[in-house]
């Protein structure tokens, strides 16, 4: 593999080759021509002076072949196994410059194809005599002492592109004012550069195994409610059966509001049906429940509604600025710092003050915080008696009914 110099130790090689090829030139020869590595529209390119073959790198695209060979790189929680890689095909133009009168351009355009072909492979030998050759230049490239592309694992090798006319135009015409000089491109492949970041060594494998097991029809779910009666709220630490049909499995893990885990041994488990306790984790809202089988079977997603519970412990009040009141309502679960709350207040009672509603703001930035309660700051309450209820991104807490009539829970505003 090669590190970042590796792009730039090709087109110097290219040079380097193109060069060799100029200063071995046969009978005809085009005398006092060099290779440059500038953009077409820079005088040294193009110029009324020029002459020699100019070498720019145009185009750069990822190689299809390599693309993934390197794949997987990293384990599901973004740790690196291997050093990422970046294959990459260079896309060259080759322009000839010279008195056209004498044809030189072409002539130059034949020294370049006649040594492509029969060189076409940058070999390591050469990429090193290259930049031995640019160090000990009269103004060395001394940043080419650090590219490594000889110890890459393989080679580039440069193939010539068939360009039509239209594509030349185009071409030629990203550069503003530069008349077309007569140019053939060549493609490089291929540079693999890699990152050298810190990654994670895995252990080496002992023993290969192959398992053989017939695929099972996928689990699928009709219904999720709690186990003590379909009507029944779920809550924090609710017993939930699952039924539907293929849920027997060997081994049997469920998803639910971004927990996963083993359905403990010991609960109800039969083809149409299964039993387990909500996680303690799971906050209140409306999540998407999954069954999992071996083999990465998955079941079809159901949705569950986790109502709120509010306490443990009772609502509290303090004086708050300029009369108003400050409550805070203790919740179960805890409640995400970005999740949307809401209390509401309805007057109960002979006095039966009016109804309230208070939109708590986010508590922070990180979705991962959690609080078990939430405060609803200078609310201008009359005094009196009010039943509470929160809602948690939209799922309502319930109120317990004492002889046909709401009674809990309560807070009194004095």
């Amino acid at each position: 593999m090669s590190n970042a110099l590796a792009v730039a130790a090709v087109t110097a090689t290219l040079a380097h080759v193109l060069g060799e090829a100029l200063a071995a030139q046969g009978p005809g020869e085009v005398p006092n021509v060099k290779v440059s590595t500038l953009r077409p529209d820079m005088d040294g390119a193009t110029g009324a002076d020029a002459r020699g073959i100019n070498v720019f790198l145009y185009q750069v695209t990822p190689n299809a072949a390599w693309r993934g060979d390197d794949l997987p790189t990293r384990r599901s929680d973004g740790t690196a196994l291997t050093s990422p890689q970046q294959a990459l095909d260079l896309h060259y133009l080759l322009s000839f410059s010279g008195n056209d009168a004498e044809l030189e351009p072409q002539r130059l355009l034949g020294t370049a194809v006649s040594i492509l072909n029969a060189r076409p492979v940058l070999s390591r030998q050469v990429v090193r005599e290259a930049i031995a050759h640019a160090l000990a230049a009269p103004v060395p490239q001394t940043y080419l002492r650090f590219a490594d592309l000889a110890d890459q694992v393989d080679v580039v090798r440069f193939t010539m592109l068939p360009l039509n006319l239209e594509e030349l135009s185009k071409l030629w015409s990203t550069f503003f004012e530069v008349p077309y000089r007569l140019s053939v491109a060549y493609q490089g492949s291929v540079v693999l550069l890699t990152s050298d970041i810190p990654r994670h060594a895995v252990l080496p494998v002992r023993t290969h195994a192959i398992d053989v097991a017939p695929l099972g029809r996928a689990p699928q779910i009709a219904r999720v409610i709690a186990d003590s009666g379909a009507d029944d709220p779920i809550t924090a630490g609710t017993t939930l059966r699952v039924e539907g049909t293929g849920l027997r499995s060997s081994v049997i893990r469920f998803r639910v509001g971004g927990v996963e885990d083993k359905v403990p041994d010991g609960g109800q488990l039969t083809d149409t049906s299964l039993t387990f306790t909500l996680p303690a984790a799971v906050r209140a809202g409306v999540h998407g429940l999954q069954i999992l089988h071996p083999r990465a079977v998955e079941s079809n997603v159901v949705p569950v509604v986790v109502r709120p519970v509010v306490g443990p412990g009772t609502v509290t009040t303090a004086p708050g600025a300029g009369g108003t009141v400050d409550l805070t309502v203790p919740l179960l679960p805890k409640v995400g710092h970005r999740q949307r709350v809401v209390v509401l207040l309805n007057g109960h009672g002979p006095a039966s003050p009016r109804a309230h509603t208070f939109a708590v703001p986010y508590r922070g930035e990180n979705p991962e915080d959690s609080d078990a309660s939430v405060t609803v700051r200078k609310a201008d309450l009359e005094a009196g008696d009010y039943l509470l209820r929160v809602q948690v991104d939209g799922v309502e807490s319930l109120l317990t009914v004492d002889k046909g009539i709401y009674d809990k829970p309560r807070v009194t505003v004095p």
